[in-house]
């Protein structure tokens, strides 16, 4: 398994999608009803609430750059993979917000070569 791959054709999927407000809902295929997302200390589990949370209106204009992507395979032929950079709301360049985003991608039972997103944290880092 080419953990590093799967890690960063991931990274690059959900934050093209994510930036793109219209093509967000698309994000809930890759989620399952056990999967469970932090959000700012905010706890959400299952597809729909996590789905609610990531199309809040107030994150309508969201675009993200992304700085590194670290990646490790997990037990069970899962990838962890920790995500840092910066992002933009509503169009304010001059003041980016910079944050991490954690991902647990588990194989999708059934569906050899799918991963699913079994755990998602996000965090904005303030200095």
């Amino acid at each position: 398994m080419d953990f590093n791959a799967i890690a960063n054709s991931f990274v690059q999927h959900y934050y093209t999608t994510f930036d793109t407000y219209g093509s967000r809902p698309g994000l809930a295929s890759l989620y399952r009803p056990e999967s469970m997302l932090t959000w700012e200390g905010q706890q959400f589990q299952g597809t729909q609430n996590i789905l609610t949370q990531l199309t809040k209106p107030e994150l309508k204009v969201v675009k993200h750059r992304i700085t590194v992507v670290d990646s490790q395979p997990t037990t069970g032929g899962g990838v962890l993979v920790a995500v840092t950079g910066s992002l933009v709301i509503d169009g304010a360049h001059d003041k980016p917000l910079q944050f991490t985003g954690t991902f647990n991608l588990q194989p999708i039972p059934g569906q050899p070569g799918g991963f699913f997103v079994y755990n998602h944290v996000f965090r904005l880092i303030f200095g």
